[in-house]
């Protein structure tokens, strides 16, 4: 381990706080573990992972951080690095290239170019609304 890991690391944790006080959660081990966990469709940290990134002993996984940064509302590589500005790229539905939200082709295409993160998080998120309008999975 470098001292420039552990800049970067501390850098981090920094962001880190930064945009948990964003969303409007408290910079604790106990209440980001909670927070992650109640929110992020089946992925789970502990309250001690969570105290290394709020410390900068160390970084999350790159799935772990994609889910972070879309839960706290900013870009994953402002998270990490700093890099680009603090807030998540948004997009209005009328300029995206779907025409039809109703074509099952088209649905399946979007689904399959996502990355593996992403698509277990739709997963999880289609499988938790399924079971919520009282159909078996």
């Amino acid at each position: 381990m470098t001292t420039s890991d552990s800049k970067l690391r501390r850098e981090f944790a920094k962001r880190l706080i930064e945009a948990l006080a964003f969303a409007g959660v408290e910079d604790s081990p106990t209440t980001l573990a909670h927070y992650f966990n109640t929110n992020s469709f089946g992925m789970v940290i502990t309250m001690h992972g969570a105290r290394r990134w709020l410390v900068g002993d160390s970084f999350p996984t790159q799935s772990h951080l994609n889910v972070l940064a879309s839960l706290l509302g900013v870009s994953s590589a402002w998270l990490l690095l700093g890099k680009g500005s603090m807030l998540e790229e948004t997009f209005s539905i009328e300029t995206t290239h779907a025409t039809n939200n109703n074509n099952p082709a088209e649905v399946l295409g979007i689904f399959q170019s996502l990355k593996d993160s992403e698509r277990q998080l739709v997963w999880n998120l289609m499988m938790k609304l399924n079971r919520s309008h009282g159909h078996s999975t």
